[in-house]
C-alpha cells in the first residue's frame, strides 16, 4: 500500500505549476540564442533594415510623375473700352502651375505623338490644351460660351497615380477661373480599360507572394538538407556542385509550379482578376519569375547555418522588395538615391510583367526587356549559388 501511493504523490508534486521551472526553460532558450551570435545579429539587424527602408519609402507623397503637356494655346488679347488692353494666356498659366507642382514632372511634346508613349509606359499621361483655350475662357467670362475642353490621355491602371495627376491638373485649372466651365476629358489608355481595386492590386500581390514563399520554402529546404546531414553524404558521391544544385532546383521548381498554379487559380479563376493578355503568356511570366527566386533561394541558403536563419531570409528579401519595387508607392516618388536600387530588385520587373500581361494586354514584343532582365537575374543567382556553395563536409 505504501508503494502504491508514492507514484501518486510524485505525480501531484510534478503537476504543480512552477515559475522556476518555466524560467529555467526560458533561460535555456535565451542562452541558445546568445551562443548563436549570427542568428541573434540577424534577428536585430533585419527588423531595423526593413523599418528604415519602409520609413524612407513611405515618408512622402506621390511625386515626380512623368507627364507630357501639349500647350497649343496662342493666348488672347482685346481692347476693352474704359479698361484698355486685356491679355489672357491661360495655357501658359496652366503650364506654370504644373511646373511648380511636385506631383508631376513635366515634359513638352505633341499630344498625338505621345499617346503611344503612355501606352508603352514611358509617361503616365499626356495633356492637350487647345489653340483657342484663352479665347474660350474669355467668352465664358462674358457669357458667350459655357464650356471649353482639355483632353487628358492617361494610364488608369494605378488609381493613386491617376488621382494625383488629375488632382494636379484640376488645381492648375482652378487658378484661372475656379475651374468653372472647363471640362477635363479623360481618355483612358489600353482601349479605355477601367479596373477594380482588386484588378489593379492582384498583379503586384502575385509577384510578392511568389517572392516571399519561394525564398522561404527554398532556403528552408536546402538548409534542412544540410542540418540533417543529407548534403554531407552527397559529397562522397560523384555528383558535381552544379549537378547537386541542379537537383535542388528541379525539386524546388516542381514545388514552385504547384504554388504558381494555386496562385493563378485563386487570383484569376476564383476571384476573376482581369487578364487582358494571353493566359499562356501569364503562365510563362509566373514560371520565369518563380525560377529566378528558386535560384535566389538556393544562393541564400548557402549562408544559413540553421533553419531560423533560413526563415529570416524570406522577410529580408520580400519586404524591402515590396517597398522598393513600386508596389506601395511609384518608383518616381522614392528618394532620388533609392531609385537606382529599385532597378536591381526582381519584384520591380515582376510587377511590370504581371501588370503588362494582365492589365495592359502586352506580349513579348512590349515586355522583352523585363523578360531578359529577369532571365539574367536567374542566371546570375544560379552562378552565385555555385560560387558560394559549401563543397566539402564539415569537420
Amino acid at each position: 500500500m505504501h508503494n502504491s501511493k508514492k507514484p501518486k504523490n510524485n505525480v501531484e508534486k510534478i503537476s504543480r505549476f512552477s515559475i522556476r521551472r518555466s524560467l529555467s526553460v526560458a533561460l535555456r532558450v535565451l542562452n541558445m540564442f546568445r551562443r548563436d551570435r549570427r542568428t541573434m545579429g540577424m534577428m536585430l539587424v533585419i527588423p531595423a533594415v526593413i523599418m528604415v527602408i519602409f520609413g524612407l519609402t513611405l515618408s512622402g507623397e506621390i511625386v515626380n510623375l512623368p507627364i507630357v503637356l501639349d500647350n497649343q494655346d496662342v493666348g488672347f488679347s482685346v481692347e476693352i473700352p474704359l479698361i484698355g488692353n486685356f491679355t489672357l494666356d491661360a495655357g501658359q498659366n496652366i503650364t506654370d502651375a504644373l511646373v511648380s507642382d511636385e506631383r508631376v514632372e513635366l515634359t513638352y511634346g505633341i499630344y498625338e505623338e505621345n499617346v503611344i508613349n503612355v501606352e508603352n509606359g514611358k509617361y503616365f499621361a499626356v495633356v492637350h490644351i487647345p489653340e483657342n483655350f484663352s479665347y474660350s475662357i474669355f467668352n465664358i467670362t462674358q457669357g458667350i460660351t459655357t464650356q471649353v475642353t482639355i483632353k487628358l490621355y492617361l494610364d488608369a491602371t494605378k488609381p493613386p497615380i491617376r488621382a494625383s495627376i488629375v488632382g494636379a491638373i484640376h488645381d492648375s485649372l482652378s487658378q484661372i477661373i475656379g475651374d468653372v466651365g472647363i471640362e477635363l476629358e479623360q481618355i483612358l489608355a489600353f482601349d479605355g480599360a477601367q479596373f477594380t481595386g482588386y484588378d489593379v492590386g492582384i498583379p503586384a500581390v502575385m509577384g510578392f507572394v511568389i517572392t516571399f514563399l519561394l525564398v522561404l520554402i527554398g532556403t528552408l529546404t536546402v538548409t534542412r538538407e544540410r542540418i540533417m546531414g543529407t548534403e554531407d553524404r552527397l559529397y562522397s558521391t560523384p555528383l558535381s556542385t552544379a549537378e547537386r544544385l541542379t537537383g535542388y532546383v528541379i525539386s524546388l521548381l516542381a514545388i514552385a509550379a504547384s504554388m504558381i498554379a494555386v496562385i493563378l487559380l485563386v487570383g484569376v479563376v476564383a476571384f476573376g482578376a482581369t487578364v487582358r493578355g494571353n493566359f499562356f503568356m501569364l503562365i510563362l511570366v509566373a514560371f520565369l519569375f518563380g525560377l529566378a527566386h528558386v535560384f535566389l533561394a538556393v544562393f541564400l541558403s548557402n549562408f544559413a547555418e540553421n533553419e531560423l536563419q533560413a526563415i529570416q531570409f524570406a522577410p529580408l528579401t520580400a519586404l524591402p522588395s515590396m517597398a522598393l519595387s513600386g508596389m506601395l508607392v511609384p518608383i518616381n516618388s522614392l528618394p532620388v538615391w533609392l531609385q537606382p536600387i529599385s532597378k536591381i530588385v526582381p519584384l520591380t520587373y515582376g510587377i511590370n510583367l504581371f501588370e503588362g500581361v494582365m492589365l495592359k494586354g502586352w506580349g513579348f514584343k512590349e515586355l522583352w526587356v523585363d523578360f531578359l532582365v529577369v532571365a539574367g537575374m536567374a542566371l546570375l543567382f544560379f552562378i552565385l549559388a555555385i560560387l558560394t556553395v559549401r563543397n566539402r563536409m564539415k569537420d
